[in-house]
């Protein structure tokens, strides 16, 4: 069991292997005091009305595609572009989950597959995908030798290949995601406690800030990774290693998922005996 990571796995995005493509430090706890914990008054975005929220889709969607190909690293160099596509992703995420999407949803990229779900080709739309979690799920692959072989073709030198396997050696991003999602799941817990202890039921709405702050505290978390990463290479091979990433055929899929139920499933685990403990043992990388 996550203990927390209350969002994550909800969204796929889907690449093919390695070869089938190239054919065409870790972070301890000692940071966590300084992170940012969970905040009360904070408040989930949520779609105020339908037709808002697509002229809002519709305008960051042709603006990121014109920023994407005009200054390819600004889409995970700029921290204020990263977090307006969240909170954008968030409010259409929810919008799926109650099964009310947006009206005309279609011209935003997304088809339907039916039961509510969606799929949408994030090569053409790359505003819906989370390229930071692609980088870190293909780099995580045990075999990154068709990765090396397809970079080395496109200009990598053999010390670049050494850099880039030390690099994903020395920082595990999921332990690092953890760590940052740590202050705002213990602090989260005491709250719940405090309800518990009052008799009082946890408002949904709190329960929904919860996740959004955890989850966002995890996106920023491995953007920081993969900026990171492209500084350890001169500006050819960054350029190199994030157009290859960019390019790879990749499609999303967005499923419902009931809201009452996901609520109930986070106030269950924050409830677990020695919540805390278990979360800082999986912070640290201990499976609980």
């Amino acid at each position: 069991m996550h203990v927390t990571s209350p969002c994550h796995g909800r969204r796929q995005s889907m690449r093919p292997t390695l070869a089938a493509v190239l054919m065409l430090g870790l972070v301890g706890l000692g940071g966590v005091a300084h992170a940012v914990g969970f905040d009360e008054k904070v408040r989930a975005p949520m779609m105020k009305s339908n037709a808002q929220t697509f002229a809002q889709a519709k305008e960051f969607g042709a603006r990121y595609r014109e920023v994407r190909a005009a200054t390819p690293s600004q889409v995970v160099t700029n921290a204020s572009l990263a977090r307006e596509k969240f909170d954008l992703k968030w409010q259409v995420e929810r919008a799926i989950d109650q099964r009310k999407p947006i009206e005309e949803i279609e011209q935003l990229g997304f088809v339907s597959v039916g039961n509510g779900s969606y799929k949408v080709d994030l090569n053409e739309h790359p505003e819906w995908d989370d390229l930071p979690a692609g980088f870190i799920g293909i780099l995580a692959n045990p075999d990154l030798d068709p990765l090396m072989q397809g970079l080395i073709q496109l200009g990598f030198r053999p010390e670049d290949v050494t850099t880039l396997k030390k690099y994903v050696a020395s920082h595990d991003a999921a332990i690092e995601s953890k760590s940052a999602a740590l202050p705002i799941a213990l602090g989260f817990a005491r709250i719940v406690r405090k309800f518990d202890k009052a008799q009082r039921p946890v408002p949904d709405a709190l329960v929904l800030s919860y996740m959004y702050q955890t989850s966002r505290a995890v996106s920023e978390s491995n953007r920081k990774w993969v900026v990171d990463l492209l500084k350890q290479f001169d500006a050819q091979r960054a350029r190199i290693l994030l157009t290859t990433f960019q390019q790879f055929p990749t499609t999303g899929n967005w499923s419902p998922t009931d809201p009452a139920l996901v609520i109930a499933d986070q106030l269950s685990t924050v409830r677990i005996p020695n919540y805390e403990e278990r979360a800082i043992a999986e912070a640290g990388g201990v499976a609980p």
